[in-house]
């Protein structure tokens, strides 16, 4: 008795086990993955969602179409990687560095002190355009039977990515669309979340959320410049290119965006300004954070320069990210770093003091993790910003570009760091801010914002990876969006209506002036009539008086 139970047991546990992994296999989706190439920075984060989906049992295939791999940013082993070599696209070519390394921002403008590269989305999105026109041009038949591939699902990189949205319309397949900076002025307006000009800054003005008269003007005049740009500069190119290649195959570029099922913007829900969003918008920047208290040092001579530090005050981390290539940086610039953990890429420093440790590398979370570190210089990249935060380490901010400036303004705002506003700042300029942000004020500050990033139930990875699954397993989030996807730009602001309410109030008030009108003739008219009366009256009361035989007589 007890041996045939045992076997029943076993059957049953061996069918729960046999369901489970079938279940597994059923459910396990075939997610396809396109970074934009311009911005290796993207691979880097979008990295960590194919791990975490791999993890969950589903297969990713990742889409890159450039000039060369980005081989120093490997992906998760169980990635299908498509690379699409470009040979011949002039305006990518130009934005190459000494180095080989793409760069949109300009190595000889980037540290004038009033140069912020107001064209560099512009320039991203034509080169772009360059490599997408490659591909169709070169490997036109490989992106065919991409296109012909079956995905149950597609992430999308939002900016400089047209090849991607081409695909995507062509397969009519349901789409992430992943705003790997903020939710920018563009990506909203396609999202029908509403950015009201009057409190919501357009990123690169470097405005906050606490704008005066004249700062809204310039505001409104900005967000207006940015949808006109990519709406009649760039989508128009990207229609151009699309129809010449697939003439009434796919739908235009705006309709495509618009229709995403789900969309990303790579910051937490509280590090950005407080704003109105859709349902479909989801927050998942910092899904690359981790906690660093297990990890080990890699580098020995680092581990040590970072315990050999003073316990008080600690050591400050410099990083650039994939933005600053220290060779190009002016010597007065290099000169005044000499007492710190630098990731520098420039020429050998000559005679470097025993406080200054350089690498090309740095473990960049661990060291803001460690606490002895008690500030990170930062260029003001997003993830870079994400990540002082996530570990609860002061910023010193020094951008060099406006859309880093914006990133920055997020913590200064909030009184967890300062920063430096010069572009080339003096010795006395870099030792006030250092002498500054070691007051406690600032570390206060930077780990209330801390507490409040980190103080939600998932993380940003989970969070990512279930809305992903969610579009697997449902299709499509028609909850999640809302009537303005059909309403033209003048229903959208009820220009239709508000024409309509002051027509009426105009022939509302042109009838009650017309009907005053009337009424005052009336009653002068009436007035003058019994005037009239009451003096015709008069008259003949008085020729009675003066004719009393004729009064008789009648």
């Amino acid at each position: 008795m007890t041996a045939t139970r045992s076997t029943s047991f076993a059957w049953i546990f061996f069918i729960f086990i046999y369901f489970l992994s079938i279940s597994g296999v059923a459910f396990g989706a075939n997610i396809l993955i396109s970074p934009s190439w311009l911005s290796p920075v993207h691979r880097f984060t979008m990295r960590e969602l194919a791990a975490e989906l791999l993890k969950r049992n589903h297969s990713v295939t990742w889409l890159e179409y450039g000039l060369r791999p980005h081989d120093s940013i490997s992906l998760p082993k169980g990635v299908e990687e498509i690379f699409l070599r470009i040979e011949n696209a002039p305006r990518v070519t130009a934005l190459l560095n000494p180095k080989g390394k793409i760069q949109l921002t300009s190595n000889e403008q980037l540290w004038q002190e009033n140069y912020w590269e107001p064209v560099e989305k512009t320039s991203g999105w034509l080169a772009s355009l360059d490599l997408c026109r490659a591909v169709l041009k070169e490997h036109k038949t490989a992106f065919d039977k991409l296109v012909q591939r079956e995905f149950a699902a597609v992430v999308v990189d939002d900016l400089y990515n047209p090849c991607a949205l081409l695909h995507v319309g062509l397969q009519r397949s349901l789409f992430i669309y992943w705003s790997m900076t903020g939710l920018r002025t563009e990506s909203a307006w396609a999202n029908q979340s509403p950015s009201p000009p009057s409190y919501i800054p357009v990123p690169g003005t470097g405005l906050t959320d606490e704008l005066g008269f004249w700062s809204r003007t310039y505001n409104l005049l900005a967000y207006l410049r940015e949808l006109y740009i990519h709406q009649h500069l760039i989508l128009r190119r990207v229609d151009k290119l699309f129809q010449k290649y697939y003439p009434n195959k796919v739908p235009d570029s705006f309709t495509i965006e618009r229709n995403a099922s789900i969309n990303f913007v790579n910051n937490p829900p509280i590090f950005d300004f407080a704003r109105p969003f859709m349902p479909r918008v989801n927050f998942v920047g910092g899904l690359h954070c981790r906690n660093q208290s297990k990890n080990k040092w890699t580098d020995t001579k680092l581990a040590q320069f970072i315990n050999d530090s003073n316990n008080e005050r600690g050591f400050i981390l410099i990083t650039g990210g994939f933005t600053i290539q220290w060779a190009n940086a002016p010597k007065d610039v290099i000169k005044n770093f000499r007492r710190f953990v630098w990731q520098y890429n420039g020429p050998s420093i000559q005679n470097p003091p025993s406080n200054l440790f350089t690498a090309d590398w740095l473990p960049q979370q661990q060291l803001l993790a460690h606490p002895k570190c008690q500030a990170h210089l930062s260029h003001g990249g997003l993830n870079s910003v994400i990540e002082s935060v996530w570990h609860g380490t002061p910023i010193i901010g020094w951008p060099l570009t406006a859309t880093a400036r914006d990133n920055l303004l997020r913590v200064t705002t909030r009184q967890a760091g300062l920063m430096i506003e010069q572009k080339r700042p003096t010795e006395k300029q870099f030792l006030s801010a250092f002498k500054r942000i070691y007051i406690k004020f600032y570390k206060e500050e930077m780990l209330i914002f801390q507490d409040m990033l980190i103080d939600v139930p998932y993380t940003e990875l989970n969070h990512s990876a279930f809305w992903v699954e969610f579009i697997v397993r449902h299709q499509e989030v028609p909850h999640a969006r809302s009537g303005a996807d059909d309403l033209n730009i003048f229903q959208y602001f009820l220009v239709d209506v508000t024409i309509f309410l002051i027509g009426c109030t105009l022939l509302l008030i042109w009838l009650l002036l017309n009907l005053l009108k009337f009424s005052v003739r009336f009653l002068f008219w009436a007035i003058l009539r019994l005037k009239c009366c009451v003096t015709s009256k008069k008259s003949k009361s008085v020729i009675e008086k003066k004719d009393p035989i004729a009064k008789k007589k009648d």
